[in-house]
């Protein structure tokens, strides 16, 4: 009988070491894989650049069409330059490639690039009527 209880608690020892081993196993996360496993990097949204209205070099005219990154403004058409920052009166940004306008009359405050580029708006204040 001695034989029969020592195999009935050695079979009831191996099958709770098994449980206990299956619970640490998904209770508690994998040494290997903490050290393999990198946190995601907190991505910051962009703030979109802001235009500085007191810069040198600002123009003011009436923009009358708007077509593409073509804009004509005071009867001479100008293209915006490709990190061209667009914002309305009250600083949102305006994303002025998608817009078509023709026959409008926008006030508008404009900076032109240098050298080669100085038919190239690099930034424009856009005043929209409210």
């Amino acid at each position: 009988m001695a034989g029969k209880a020592t195999r009935k608690s050695l079979g009831w020892a191996c099958g709770l070491s098994v449980l206990i081993g299956a619970a640490v196993l998904t209770c508690t996360p994998m040494a290997e894989a903490q050290g393999t496993v990198s946190p995601a990097p907190e991505v910051q949204p962009t703030q979109p650049a802001k235009i500085d209205r007191s810069m040198h070099g600002s123009k003011k005219g009436i923009l009358t069409k708007a077509k593409g990154g073509t804009v004509w403004i005071d009867r001479a058409s100008f293209v915006l330059a490709p990190d061209a920052v667009v914002e309305n009166q009250l600083g949102f940004p305006m994303e002025l490639r998608n817009y078509r306008w023709d026959g409008v009359e926008y006030h508008v405050l404009y900076w032109l690039g240098t050298g080669q580029a100085d038919r190239q708006i690099t930034h424009m204040i856009i005043s929209l009527p409210e």
